[in-house]
């Protein structure tokens, strides 16, 4: 017979040490073999020897009770101790053991007698029968379930008891037949009775306490239920043995009862305690077995006792059994209790009215509410108005009859009458009867994400908006990095978004004065450092990245968070290029000759007020001049309106080739100019320049096909001689003009007052 791969039992349990290193509460937890293991490999010698003594008492104590010299004892335990010490160990420490086995044997048989070659005789099948009980033993996991399993009980009793015992009785039969005048038979026989009694009784015992941990042995021992059974059992058994015919069958029934109230490991005691009363009684001759005729018939003795104790035995670990799945299926119960409560889930469990049975604490928090505030209570009290209705007409009689629903929207009120909006998916449960014995109803709560959606919606909704209108808008988050461009922006500034993004709003976008032209500081960093809106829109020329500009009326405002956290700006920036060019156009228009582009009697006073300042300031002299065109009438009466139109043309023409950067010239109307010199050292250079622009102005005219020559006279007023207001300098030289024209035109005259 061949067993399966074994893994040494050393494997099993993490690395040995002394017990006294183990606290209690772990050490309580420990199986007995794994201790005998430690004990094994920490102190090999003292466990050899415990191995001899415990093999010399039990010995002893079979050959005691119920043997005579020359004899084979009945209830032989010894063997079973050797394979206790056996099966946990290593196969290598096996021959120390069984060598301090051997001893003990040894030394009880001299003890009683026997003389050494007789005591040698008996060691072989004692050996054969521990060795190959440990090794049928070691290849299954059985012998650790004899405690709650009859199947795996009757295996183990097959391996490590009947097998072993066999073999033991054939190898007796060698041993002690060659020089015996005993039938073989009768030697077999009573070395299989002996043997197999003592194994049955005592291995079931000595293997649940190897696999039980070492708290399990002691509690089971010091139950006080297990010490009135042992007393029952013990008077039951001496009574029924000593008084009733056929008394084996009355030492089941308290044992029974032992198998049906304690655990597995108490009711062994009991049936190796029984076996002993048994041993005991018959040893004495207390009590007299029937009538032998043959050999065989022993077996009426311990057949009916084996009968008698393995029902127990068999009993004691079905029930075991029972109480052990019923004890899974109790932590499985709880298991699944505090699953479906602590699962980070909202579920609820409900009877088929609706009544809410069971819920998750989840659903609790999520609700404000308490358990015993809503167990009994039915589902729809927590939902919304709609949602009750919907529930009451739809969707509970859609479940009840489909028997599941999925992804139903409902609207749950808290106790403080929030609104929560979850996904509901739910199940029924049924009986053998296929009725409907509760529902099962997960709820996604959905309230964040209908809340995202609707902000991703109005999200989207202001960024559509963003981008729909006509302003660009920026935003910047708290450093003033552009956060955000709609694509007017990103027009306006000529840039694309991903090269802008992250970047400074001042650095980004080049700003100057609309007038001056210089540099402007960041109004976005102005606004965060400030955190309010800067005082008014400005207006700005704003650089594209191609070189052109834009003229934008640009306001910036701080952002806040609804907690008041400054969470950036956004600047808005309405373009105004053509409404600046116009009003320039309209500017230009209003102070200027619509058709020389001259300054016109508006902007001349103007310049007349700013330069007599000046002058007054500096103490300089100011010089006015009219002139009138002489002849003019006759060449606009010759050739028409517009030959005249060229004519001014030309003629304001070349007063600006003629005249300073400094210096105004201006047209008043019809064929009168203005010039004005606002910086002259004296009133002479004043005639000075009026005599080039006579010469300048009486050259010929190209006018189309025709040609003119014409003149001018000049009147000149100074500042401040001639006059120190705007009114009397401009009459005084008007009065020149007029005495130039006089004097033959085509003269310069400067203003005298009359004497």
């Amino acid at each position: 017979m061949s067993s399966a791969p074994h893994v040494e039992v050393s494997s099993l349990w993490p690395p040995t040490g002394t017990l006294s290193a183990i606290p209690a509460q772990q050490a309580d937890r420990q199986r007995v073999e794994m201790l005998v293991l430690q004990a094994v490999q920490a102190q090999p010698w003292l466990m050899w020897l415990i191995a001899a003594l415990g093999a010399w008492v039990l010995s002893s104590l079979a050959m005691w009770l119920s043997r005579f010299p020359g004899q084979v004892a009945s209830l032989w335990y010894m063997n079973v101790w050797g394979l206790a010490l056996l099966l946990p160990v290593p196969r290598r420490q096996w021959p120390g053991l069984l060598l301090a086995l051997a001893l003990g044997n040894l030394a009880a048989n001299l003890a009683f007698g026997d003389s050494l070659l007789e005591a040698l005789r008996y060691l072989p099948p004692n050996l054969i029968e521990m060795l190959l009980g440990a090794w049928l033993l070691r290849g299954s996991e059985s012998y650790r379930r004899i405690a709650s399993s009859p199947v795996d009980g009757l295996k183990v009793l097959l391996r490590g008891s009947l097998l072993p015992v066999l073999a033991g009785s054939a190898t007796a039969v060698l041993t002690l037949g060659w020089q015996d005048d005993t039938p073989l038979f009768r030697i077999a026989l009573t070395w299989f009775e002996s043997t197999l009694v003592g194994s049955v009784t005592l291995l079931p015992l000595v293997l649940a306490v190897l696999a039980a941990e070492r708290g399990a042995v002691r509690r089971d021992f010091a139950d006080p239920r297990a010490w009135a059974f042992a007393l029952v059992s013990v008077g039951v058994g001496v009574f029924c043995l000593l008084q009733l015919p056929f008394p084996f069958v009355y030492l089941t029934l308290p044992l029974v009862l032992a198998a049906v109230q304690l655990r597995f490991m108490a009711v062994a005691a009991l049936v190796w305690l029984m076996a002993m009363v048994v041993g005991t009684l018959i040893a004495q001759g207390l009590f007299v077995a029937p009538p032998q005729t043959a050999y065989w018939q022993q077996l009426l003795v311990y057949a009916p006792l084996l009968a008698a104790l393995l029902p127990p035995l068999l009993l004691a670990a079905a029930v075991e059994q029972a109480r052990n799945h019923h004890g899974e299926l109790s932590r499985s119960r709880e298991r699944l209790r505090t699953l479906y409560e602590r699962t980070p889930a909202m579920m609820v469990s409900t009877d088929p009215d609706g009544r809410l049975l069971s819920v998750s604490r989840l659903w609790l928090e999520r609700m404000g509410l308490r358990r015993d505030d809503v167990i009994g209570r039915k589902l729809v009290d927590f939902l919304a108005a709609e949602s009750r209705r919907r529930t009451l007409t739809r969707t509970w009689p859609d479940l009840l009859a489909a028997g599941r629903c999925r992804d139903v929207e409902y609207r749950l009120m808290r106790s403080d009458g929030q609104r929560i909006d979850v996904l509901l998916s739910a199940t029924t449960e049924r009986d053998a009867d296929g009725r409907i014995t509760r529902t099962h109803a997960v709820l996604e709560d959905i309230t964040r994400k209908r809340l995202a959606e609707e902000l991703e919606a109005e999200h989207e909704r202001s960024k559509v908006t963003l981008e729909s209108i006509a302003d660009a808008v920026i935003t910047s988050d708290p450093q003033g990095r552009i956060l955000y461009l709609n694509p007017v922006a990103v027009t306006m500034i000529g840039q694309p978004e991903e090269q802008v993004r992250g970047r400074l709003y001042g650095e980004v976008l080049r700003r100057r004065d609309v007038e001056t032209g210089a540099e402007l500081p960041d109004p976005v960093a102005l606004c965060l450092h400030q955190r309010k809106r800067l005082a008014l829109p400005q207006r700005v020329r704003l650089a594209h990245a191609e070189g052109s500009e834009h003229v934008v009326q640009e306001s910036v405002s701080p952002m806040f968070a609804a907690g008041g956290q400054l969470i950036g700006a956004v600047a808005v920036m309405h373009d105004v290029t053509e409404a600046h060019q116009l009003a320039l156009k309209l500017a230009h228009r209003a102070q200027h000759d619509v058709l020389t582009g001259l300054p016109n009697r508006l902007l001349l006073h103007d310049r007349l007020h700013q330069g007599l300042q000046l002058a007054r300031r500096n103490r300089t002299v100011l010089a006015l001049m009219f002139f009138d065109l002489d002849r003019f009438k006759a060449v606009n009466d010759s050739h028409g309106h517009a030959t005249g139109d060229e004519l001014l043309c030309q003629v304001a023409d070349r007063l600006l080739k003629q005249l300073r950067a400094t210096d105004t010239a201006c047209r008043l109307g019809g064929d009168e100019f203005v010039v004005l010199l606002s910086q002259v050292e004296q009133a002479s250079d004043a005639g000075d320049v009026a005599t080039h622009l006579l010469e300048a102005l009486c050259k010929p005219y190209q006018l189309g096909k025709h040609q003119a020559d014409i003149s001018a006279s000049i009147g000149i007023a100074c500042f401040p001689q001639d006059g120190t207001d705007e009114a009397t300098l401009m009459r005084n030289a008007d009065a020149a003009m007029y005495q130039a024209k006089q004097q033959g035109r085509n003269r310069v005259v400067f203003f005298k007052r009359p004497d």
